[in-house]
């Protein structure tokens, strides 16, 4: 009697979306928007309004990066050179 074990629940992936980003970023999870192969687009709401964020999740094998790193830091440097303030430069690790 009282010998049972809790059954433990999954955490789905969007509770992992925001895991590794600092907390200064001070980001909530409002909704998934996309679920694209490479990219996941996410809402999440800012002390300043909402924002839209792109994760990429790494998995376990291999793959060569450096093609789509090439590719982001052009759109980073596009998005650096915008005068808007809707529109933030992003970090490529």
């Amino acid at each position: 009697m009282g010998n049972k074990i809790a059954k433990t629940t999954q955490a789905s992936a969007m509770e992992y979306y925001l895991h590794d980003l600092p907390s200064s970023y001070n980001l909530v999870l409002k909704e998934v928007v996309g679920r694209g192969r490479f990219l996941k687009s996410i809402l999440c709401k800012h002390d300043e309004g909402l924002v839209l964020v792109k994760v990429y999740f790494k998995r376990g094998d291999f793959i060569d990066l450096r093609e789509y790193e090439h590719r982001l830091s052009k759109i980073r440097d596009i998005f650096t050179s915008l005068d808007h303030p809707h529109v933030w430069p992003f970090q490529v690790k």
